[in-house]
């Protein structure tokens, strides 16, 4: 017999925290996703001006300015978010 069970209302032994450990694990996925592909989309509007084979060098070097002041604003927000909910 199976000592996991995870359906709803199944009366197995998984507890409160380890839902909440899933779900806060599957945020953390879904917001890494959506940030990936907002910064991809907007980087390569604002970065790539003629789409090729392959990145010029003034493309490549915009791509990681663009990257880095999304993960660097990412990291801020977060850090106020945080501070003001008092979980820092």
């Amino acid at each position: 017999m199976a000592s996991h069970s995870y359906g709803a209302g199944s009366g197995g032994d998984v507890s409160e925290a380890q839902v909440m450990d899933a779900v806060q694990h599957e945020m953390q996925v879904a917001f890494l996703q959506e940030f990936y592909q907002t910064v991809r989309d907007k980087c390569f509007d604002k970065c790539i001006t003629k789409p090729s084979s392959s990145l010029s060098s003034s493309e490549q070097q915009c791509l990681a300015r663009c990257c880095d002041r999304y993960a660097e604003a990412t990291q801020i927000v977060t850090k106020a978010v945080l501070d003001m909910s008092g979980l820092e």
